[in-house]
């Protein structure tokens, strides 16, 4: 009994010892002024929504385009159930489209350059070029999640289910 009592205060006296050693480390690493010649620079990224189009046209080297809107309202930046996606230069509009089954979904280009859309992890879809100003449509009467990328970068997400209005 004796040595197990001896053991444990050894065990615990151990593990004090590396918790206070690991507390200096960090400490003195924090109070460092001067980087290492070999440190990387820091860099911080954030995601922004892509913002939203609240006019009914955009005008795009001189021509004008209707804007898709959600009925009464502009195209949500960050989910949206319109069945409408907007790709602009900052991105896509909405990110994330949830609509019913059956229900159409229409891709329009508001970029200031044509763009494919590609859809990914979907066997036997394929992509689809639009010059600026033009669309394209889709639908499905199965389930399905899917991401879609376009030329420029820019990804989003449709969930097409059994959504309640």
């Amino acid at each position: 009994m004796l040595n197990s009592q001896r053991f444990s205060h050894r065990l615990r006296t151990g593990a004090v010892t590396l918790v206070a050693l690991g507390g200096l480390s960090l400490v003195a690493s924090a109070c460092s002024n001067s980087p290492s010649p070999a440190a990387a620079p820091t860099t911080t990224t954030s995601s922004v929504p892509t913002p939203q189009l609240t006019t009914p046209t955009v005008t795009i080297d001189g021509h004008t385009y209707q804007v898709p809107s959600s009925g009464r309202r502009p195209v949500d930046p960050a989910v949206d159930n319109s069945g409408q996606i907007i790709l602009t230069d900052k991105g896509f509009l909405p990110y994330q489209e949830n609509v019913n089954l059956n229900q159409p979904i229409t891709w329009t280009n508001l970029s200031s350059h044509p763009v494919t859309i590609s859809f990914l992890h979907m066997p036997g879809s394929t992509s689809h070029r639009l010059p600026v100003g033009g669309s394209f449509t889709y639908s499905s009467p199965t389930l399905e999640n899917f991401v879609y990328v376009s030329s420029s970068g820019h990804r989003g997400v449709v969930s097409i289910g059994a959504f309640v209005p």
